[in-house]
């Protein structure tokens, strides 16, 4: 019999029959740097400090040099590896939430934005295979940003699946972290006047997906219930059979003649059980299906109180993993957020679907992280924007923002919302992709800085 919960297990194995292991992303290269220092944190600085790279992370992190002499099978000594000396204080690279970058054959997918899938178009590891995509992570890299999430599009309800993205030898995007679904409502779906309406469509719209799911566990009780029912069919026709078929024993008062019978007083055969029709399966609710079951998580584009509010409603009913983007009035909201556990995506760039009335980054920034939320300061899908991300935390810092939760926006906390465990951080294990920094900070808009990339 086939049951609502074999046809999930069956769409999962063939989900995870489709999911490839991680590709290399090609760094090969073995080294030590030895810089001045390294910045694990604000509060917590290494000085001197020697890192291992292998292969692309770092393999250990040292005030004194880590290396060993190194023989081959003669037992002839072949030193201790490479060593190379910096100025300047080493840092974790940038993560980026929300960037414009997408594959160059995305927008021309001929599936519906609702169920694209920004991973089915990346490019293959070649050289400037994707030229476009090539200059966006080179520009992205020149900013000190060390991964980024693919987005879906733009400008619409239901934008499709995205993908948080590192970066090759190549300088090209692959997929790492957990894809998500993207939706963008109110007036960052571009419809100024009819942010309601967008929010509703898009609550109503996992509603139902719940509804489809519920009636999937009647469909299951009713076939269960048709091979009994079936029997009382056969059961109740063989009785008619009996009665008032041809061979049936014919009664006193019947009469002779069969046209005088009245047609519709007629007796007639029991009907037969329909077969239990099983819910129509649609692609885009699938998706939705997946999100409340923890497959993906759900990226919001939402700006407006009553949108924010929506995306409240969202979490509390179906228990989704929810990111919200944009966020212009979300500090309005920051206890409710914070009890929700919803993290806010800010971008470094004034929107252009809002205006600041007052309400400046800074002012809505604070009251976030004094409400308790966690937020990540990002470039806001604008193309070029990642060298505003270190301008714009100094901005804030220079008003008395907390240098180390500025810091975390920039890295640990994106990396936490992208499900990018090896970025964020310094530690054994972490992408080598640093920032290489002179002066005191990063922010420091005086001081120069450079980006370290594996070889």
């Amino acid at each position: 019999m086939i049951t609502a919960s074999s046809i999930i297990l069956i769409a999962s194995a063939i989900t995870a029959s489709q999911q490839q292991e991680p590709a290399s992303a090609g760094y090969e290269k073995s080294y030590v740097i030895h810089a001045e220092s390294a910045w694990l944190s604000p509060e917590n600085k290494i000085s001197p400090a020697f890192i291992q790279v292998a292969s692309g992370k770092i393999g250990w992190i040292s005030t004194t040099d880590q290396r060993r002499e190194k023989t081959n099978i003669l037992g002839q000594s072949q030193g201790k590896g490479a060593l190379i000396k910096v100025k300047g204080t080493l840092a974790p690279g940038i993560v980026d939430a929300w960037t414009s970058f997408s594959p160059q054959g995305y927008t021309a997918d001929r599936q519906s934005s609702a169920k694209r899938d920004v991973r089915d178009s990346l490019p293959v590891q070649v050289e400037i295979a994707d030229f476009q995509l090539y200059s966006q992570v080179l520009a992205a890299r020149e900013a000190g940003v060390a991964a980024v999430y693919l987005s879906p599009g733009w400008s619409q309800l239901r934008l499709g699946v995205g993908s948080p993205a590192e970066f090759t030898i190549l300088d090209l995007p692959q997929v790492a972290g957990k894809p998500m679904l993207d939706f963008a409502i109110g007036a960052a779906s571009g419809d100024m006047f009819s942010a309601t309406y967008n929010g509703q469509e898009l609550y109503d719209a996992f509603d139902e997906a719940q509804e489809w799911r519920d009636s999937f566990d009647d469909y299951d009780t009713k076939l269960e219930e048709f091979p009994e029912k079936l029997e009382k069919y056969q059961e109740k026709l063989q009785k008619f059979i009996d009665e008032h078929g041809p061979d049936a024993p014919e009664k006193e008062d019947e009469v002779d003649e069969k046209d005088e019978v009245d047609e519709k007083d007629a007796p007639k055969p029991p009907k037969r059980p329909k077969t239990p029709s099983a819910p129509k399966v649609d692609g885009q609710r699938d998706l939705l299906l997946a999100a409340m079951d923890g497959k993906y998580a759900v990226r919001i584009q939402a700006e407006r109180l009553s949108d924010i509010r929506t995306v409240l409603r969202l979490r509390d009913q179906f228990n989704i993993d929810v990111v919200i983007l944009g966020g212009f009035e979300a500090d309005l909201l920051a206890d409710e957020l914070r009890l929700a556990q919803i993290p806010v995506v800010l971008a470094a760039t004034p929107s252009h679907h809002t205006n600041d009335n007052g309400r400046d980054f800074f002012s809505r920034y604070q009251s976030l992280i004094e409400g308790g939320v966690k937020v990540a300061i990002a470039s806001g899908g604008a193309d070029g924007h990642q060298m505003m991300l270190l301008t714009r935390a100094g901005d804030l810092i220079s008003r008395g923002a907390d240098p180390a939760t500025v810091w975390e926006s920039l890295t640990t906390v994106p990396a936490e919302i992208l499900g990018m465990s090896d970025y964020g951080s310094l530690s054994r294990g972490s992408s080598a992709t640093m920032l290489l920094f002179e002066g005191n900070s990063p922010f420091d808009a005086s001081a120069t800085f450079k980006v370290h990339k594996p070889k």
